[in-house]
């Protein structure tokens, strides 16, 4: 299994029995309408983000590429995707960024 399998998660939407959601609806929370309307099943992958831990649909219908963390070897989400071709980006993980946030929590204890 690949590094970028490992995290992968499933998204089940079932609307098999139910009146699925209205189209304007369904665009506000990013779905095809065609995908959560009356009677539709809708599967997908997900994954969490490398760099923001955010989890990420893995919309089948989706043509574009989806962004790589070369560092990491991990897919990140498209924001991220943005935020790492900036000339100021600093490379940090999720895990990274909560170990330095507890880190600093816990110096900040022991200097009061």
């Amino acid at each position: 299994m690949s590094s970028k399998q490992i995290h992968e998660g499933y998204l089940m939407v079932d609307h098999r029995a139910s009146p699925g959601l209205t189209a304007q609806e369904a665009l506000s929370l990013g779905y095809h309408p065609a995908q959560v309307s009356e009677g539709s099943l809708f599967e997908a992958k997900t994954n969490h983000c490398s760099h923001c831990g955010t989890v990420v649909i893995m919309n089948p219908m989706r043509t574009r590429d989806r962004s790589l963390c070369l560092s990491c070897n991990k897919y990140i989400c498209d924001n991220c995707g943005i935020q790492s071709k900036m000339p100021d980006y600093v490379h940090k993980t999720y895990i990274q960024q909560q170990e330095e946030g507890l880190t600093y929590f816990a110096n900040l204890g022991n200097n009061i």
